[in-house]
C-alpha cells in the first residue's frame, strides 16, 4: 500500500535525519514517555557515545531490513519462530511497597505478554485499515523464577525507601547506596523498578540498546507506581499497562512511532520501521480515527493507537509486524540484548527439602548505636528455600568470635516465606563489635545448602565517662573508649572514619565522607559515652570545632548534635547546620575537600536549660545528613558541666581565689550583660590590667593572670552600664 511514505530503503537516511531532533526546544505538555529526553541528556553529557550510538544502530537497522526482507520472501505456512520468553524482576522501590501487590505485578505481566504476541483483546478495536499491518510477535515475559544466585524468587522484591526516580545515567532508584534497589544480571534479567518519579508527568523510560559506555547498573526501564499494571495503584487513563508496553518497546530498540525527536513536529525524521505512517508528532489522549496530519493528511492517517505514541492507555491496541520484527531482530542480534534470549531466569531451581537462607542479620546492626549497660537480643531474617514447610531450627550466635550461643526455635515458614527469628539476649561490653549469626538442623536434619546459612554484622556499643568528656582523636583506637560509630544505609564504609590529614590541633580529626557517597538523607553519626554529669550542674556545653565545604548550591550536607536521656533509645536536637551555613570554606568546592589550618571554626551548644536540674547522664551525637555534598571534620570535641559557687549565685559577682598567688577568676551569674569594663591597680594607684567591653558582652568567666605582680593589695575596679563596684583582693607569693 502507498499510504505509508516510508520504505526499507530509506531507512537509513530517516536514522541519520533523527539526529536534528535532538537539541530543540521542547514545547510544554504532559512528558508521559522521558525516553527522548534521558537520550538527549545523556549524548550532551558523552558526545562521543552519540557517534558510537550512531554506528550501531546504522549496522542495527542494516540487519533488521534484512531481516524484514528474508521474512517476507518466506511463504507464510513456511515461516516458523520460536517463543522467545525474557525473565523479568520487578523492584518496587517506595515508601510504602505493599502499595503495589504481587497480583498487581502479575496483572502488568499478563499485559505484556498479551500485548506482544497480538493477543490483547482490544485488538478488536484496530482500524480495519490497519489490521493488515497489526504485529503479532515471538516475544513473552515470565516473572524470574530464580534469582542470580540460582535460588528460588517470586520475581519481586520490595524496599521502603523515600528515593525517587531522577531520569538518566546515576538514577538513584538503580542504585541500592542511593537509596534504590541494584539491577540483577542484565544479561540474564529485565530489571523493571517501580517507584514514584521525581517529576509527576513522566511514566517511565528506558534507555535505548547500543550505548557502549552506559553503566549496566542503568539497563532497565523505570515506571511509575501509578502507571504500572491494570489493577491496585495503576490510575485512569494509564491503568491498563502500557507504559511498560511501551518502555519495553524502547528496550527493544523502537523508537517513537513520530521518531526520535522530543515531540517537535517534523515529517523528516522516522521511527525506521517501514509499515507506520509517517507522523508529525506525538498523540495524546483518546483522539478519533481516522487522525491526519501535514506528513499523512489522507485517511486513513496516522496510527495514533501503535504502542510507541503518547496516546491514554485504553486508546493503544497494536504493534505492527516491522515493529514486532525490529523488537525480535534487536533481541537476536545487539550485544546487549541477546544474552537475555538464553537466560535460565525463567527455570525454576530444583529445591531441597531443608534449604535456610539467611537473608541478614536484622539486629544489633550498624544503624543503630547501643549502650553496653542494655541487653542485646540477637535477630536474623531468614528465608525457607526448602521444599518443606520449617517447624524447627536452631539459631547459633557468635560475638566477637567467641564460641557460639544457641537457641532452639520452633515456627512454621511455608516455602520461599520470611521470617525473622531471635536468640537469646546477651551483654555487650563498649567498643566496636563484629557478630555471626548462623542456622543449623532445619526441621532436626542437616541443612542441604549449608553455604547460604550465614549471615554477619558490624556493630557499636557504647560505654560510660564522666564529665569533663574530650575527644581529640589522637588515640589511634577509633573511636574512642567508650564511643560508638555508625550509618543508616547499607554502605558499611560510610561510617565516619579517622583521618590524619586534617586536624584543627593535633595530627588526627574525624572525617564524614559525603563526597564519595551518594547516600541522600542517609546519616553516619559519631556517638558519645553515657556521660554522668552532676544534677546540681549550672550550665552544660559541648563545643566542637568543624571545618567543611559546599559542593554546589543543590548538593549540600547537614551536621547535627542531638542529645539523649536515655542511653541512645530517644533523642533531641540541640544544634543543626547545613549548606551555607554549615560551611567553612567560602566558596562553592567540587573537588574533595580537606580543611587548610585557617578552614576550621568552632561551634558551642549549650544544653544546659534542657538538662540541668533534670537528668544526670547524657548521650550526645554527632550527626552527618547525607546531601551528595563534601566532607565534614571534627576535631577537639567537649562536654562538660560547671557548677557555680553558692557565693556567686547568690551575690551575682565572685572574685576568687582571694587570697591569690597568681590567676584570678571575676565571675558573673547570671550574665555580664551590662558589663562595660574592668581595670586592676595596685595599692599606690597604678593600671595593672584592663579590658573594654563597650563592643560586645564579656564572658561569664574572665581569668586574669597576676603571677608577675608583687605582692600586696589590689583595686579591682568593674563599670557597668548603671554603677561601678571596686572589690580588694589580695595576691601573695
Amino acid at each position: 500500500m502507498d499510504i505509508f511514505r516510508k520504505g526499507l530503503a530509506i531507512g537509513i537516511l530517516g536514522f541519520f535525519m533523527m539526529d536534528s531532533g535532538f537539541g530543540q526546544s521542547l514545547p510544554v505538555r504532559p512528558s508521559r514517555c522521558a525516553t527522548g529526553s534521558v537520550m538527549e541528556k545523556y549524548f550532551q553529557k558523552y558526545p562521543r557515545e552519540k557517534i558510537a550510538f550512531d554506528k550501531n544502530q546504522q549496522d542495527f537497522q542494516l540487519r533488521y531490513e534484512a531481516a524484514r526482507r528474508a521474512k517476507k520472501e518466506t511463504p507464510l505456512q513456511q515461516r516458523t519462530q520460536a517463543i522467545i520468553t525474557i525473565p523479568v524482576v520487578v523492584h518496587i522501590v517506595m515508601d510504602n511497597p505493599a502499595l503495589v501487590s504481587d497480583d498487581q505485578v502479575q496483572s502488568q505481566i499478563d499485559v505484556l505478554n498479551a500485548d506482544y504476541a497480538g493477543e490483547n483483546a482490544d485488538s478488536v478495536n484496530i482500524p480495519e485499515a490497519f489490521k493488515p499491518f497489526f504485529g503479532k510477535s515471538s516475544i513473552r515475559f515470565c516473572l524470574a523464577q530464580r534469582n542470580p544466585a540460582g535460588e528460588p524468587t517470586t520475581g519481586i522484591t520490595r524496599k521502603v525507601s523515600t528515593t525517587t526516580s531522577i531520569p538518566g545515567d546515576n538514577d538513584p532508584i538503580k542504585y541500592a547506596a542511593m537509596g534504590g534497589v541494584d539491577g540483577w544480571d542484565i544479561n540474564k534479567y529485565l530489571n523493571i523498578w517501580v517507584c514514584k518519579m521525581t517529576d509527576n508527568s513522566d511514566l517511565g523510560y528506558s534507555f535505548m540498546p547500543g550505548l557502549p559506555g552506559l553503566s549496566s547498573s542503568d539497563v532497565g526501564l523505570v515506571n511509575a507506581y501509578h502507571a504500572f499494571g491494570t489493577i491496585g495503584s495503576a490510575q485512569s487513563p494509564f491503568n491498563k499497562g502500557r507504559t511498560a508496553t511501551h518502555e519495553i518497546g524502547h528496550f527493544l530498540n523502537l523508537w517513537h512511532i513520530w521518531g526520535a525527536n522530543e515531540c517537535v513536529e517534523s515529517c523528516a525524521d522516522s521511527d525506521l520501521v517501514d509499515d507506520t505512517p509517517n507522523q508529525g508528532k506525538c498523540n495524546y489522549g483518546t483522539p478519533v480515527f481516522p487522525l491526519t496530519d501535514g506528513c499523512t493528511p489522507t485517511a486513513p492517517g496516522l496510527m495514533f493507537m501503535n504502542f510507541m505514541d503518547y496516546v491514554d492507555d485504553a486508546t493503544m491496541c497494536m504493534f505492527t509486524a516491522g515493529q514486532a520484527d525490529r523488537m525480535e531482530t534487536a533481541l537476536s542480534t545487539l550485544s546487549d540484548r541477546k544474552q537475555l534470549v538464553t537466560s535460565n531466569g525463567c527455570v525454576p531451581p530444583i529445591l531441597y527439602d531443608r534449604d535456610i537462607k539467611a537473608i541478614g542479620v536484622d539486629a544489633p546492626s550498624n544503624s543503630v548505636i547501643y549502650c553496653s549497660s542494655n541487653q542485646i537480643t540477637p535477630q536474623l531474617r531468614i528465608r525457607n528455600l526448602g521444599a518443606l514447610t520449617l517447624t524447627t531450627l536452631t539459631l547459633n550466635v557468635k560475638l566477637d568470635g567467641n564460641s557460639p550461643v544457641t537457641t532452639n526455635i520452633n515456627l512454621n515458614l511455608p516455602p520461599l516465606g520470611e521470617t525473622t527469628i531471635s536468640g537469646n539476649p546477651m551483654a555487650v561490653s563498649p567498643g566496636q563489635h563484629n557478630i555471626t549469626l548462623f542456622t543449623t538442623l532445619p526441621n532436626g536434619g542437616a541443612d542441604q545448602q549449608p553455604a547460604n546459612d550465614t549471615a554477619t554484622a558490624l556493630f557499636s556499643a557504647i560505654g560510660e565517662a564522666t564529665d569533663p568528656l574530650k575527644q581529640d582523636f589522637e588515640s589511634m583506637t577509633f573511636a574512642g573508649t567508650g564511643w560508638g560509630i555508625g550509618n543508616t544505609s547499607d554502605v558499611i564504609e560510610f561510617n565516619p572514619v579517622r583521618v590524619t590529614n586534617a586536624a584543627h590541633s593535633g595530627s588526627a580529626s574525624v572525617k564524614f565522607d559525603n563526597y564519595n557517597f551518594q547516600l541522600f538523607g542517609k546519616y553516619s553519626m559519631l556517638v558519645s559515652p553515657q556521660l554522668s554529669i552532676p544534677l546540681n550542674a549550672d550550665s552544660v556545653k559541648i563545643t566542637f570545632w568543624r571545618a567543611a565545604a559546599q559542593y554546589n548550591r543543590s548538593h549540600s550536607d547537614t551536621l547535627e548534635v542531638l542529645i539523649s536521656t536515655d542511653c541512645g533509645q530517644t533523642y533531641s536536637s540541640v544544634y543543626k547546620k547545613g549548606g551555607a551555613d554549615l560551611k567553612t570554606r567560602s566558596d562553592y568546592y567540587t573537588s574533595e575537600f580537606v580543611p587548610s589550618a585557617d578552614e576550621w571554626v568552632a561551634d558551642t551548644a549549650d544544653i544546659s536549660n534542657l538538662v540541668k536540674g533534670r537528668f544526670d547522664k547524657i548521650v550526645v551525637q554527632f550527626r552527618n545528613i547525607n546531601g551528595y555534598g563534601n566532607n565534614i571534620f571534627l576535631d577537639d570535641i567537649r562536654v562538660y558541666s560547671r557548677v557555680l559557687p553558692a557565693a556567686l549565685k547568690e551575690k551575682g559577682l565572685l572574685i576568687s581565689p582571694n587570697p591569690t598567688t597568681g590567676i584570678i577568676h571575676i565571675r558573673h551569674y547570671p550574665s555580664t550583660a551590662g558589663l562595660r569594663g574592668i581595670a586592676i591597680y595596685s595599692s599606690t594607684g597604678q593600671l595593672v590590667w584592663k579590658q573594654d567591653y563597650r563592643s560586645g558582652i564579656a564572658p561569664d568567666d574572665i581569668p586574669v593572670n597576676l603571677q608577675r605582680m608583687a605582692s600586696g593589695i589590689y583595686i579591682v575596679h568593674l563599670v557597668y552600664t548603671d554603677n561601678t563596684i571596686s572589690q580588694k583582693i589580695l595576691k601573695m607569693n
